[in-house]
């Protein structure tokens, strides 16, 4: 089942699966006055902001829409190809942080199979290489 549907089924909103949340969502309730004790229905949306973090594995920047809960665990996990790389897809509630966490695990398999082909070669041209 694709991720979209599955995330859909569980009741995420749609801006939570267009960036990082961390489990975050709106919660509803009411304004209570302390005269009359009116309830007025009223929102609480998370804490987003639009932060540029930077992947070493993918060796950039990525502009992501994080909550300040979810900033705090990247920070938690030593960044944030940690925090991708610790959480199931299925934690991670987002269409956005599932292809980032694509991106990152081909880029490290990637970088891996180099390392490998440079260790196989001889030493003057994997010096020849690096330089």
């Amino acid at each position: 089942m694709p991720l979209g549907v599955e995330v859909a089924l569980r009741g995420v909103f749609n801006r939570a699966r267009r960036g990082l949340y961390a489990g975050k969502q709106i919660r509803s309730g009411n304004n209570i006055s302390e005269d009359g004790k009116n309830k007025t229905r009223r929102f609480w949306r998370p804490n987003s902001q639009y932060v540029n973090l930077y992947s070493p594995a993918l060796e950039r920047s990525v502009r992501v829409r994080v909550t300040a809960s979810a900033l705090r665990t990247i920070d938690k996990y030593g960044g944030l190809d940690g925090y991708l790389l610790n959480h199931a897809e299925e934690e991670l509630d987002s269409d956005l942080g599932a292809r980032l966490q694509q991106e990152i695990r081909t880029a490290l398999q990637r970088k891996r199979a180099l390392q490998q082909q440079r260790s196989l070669l001889p030493p003057s041209a994997a010096a020849a290489l690096a330089s």
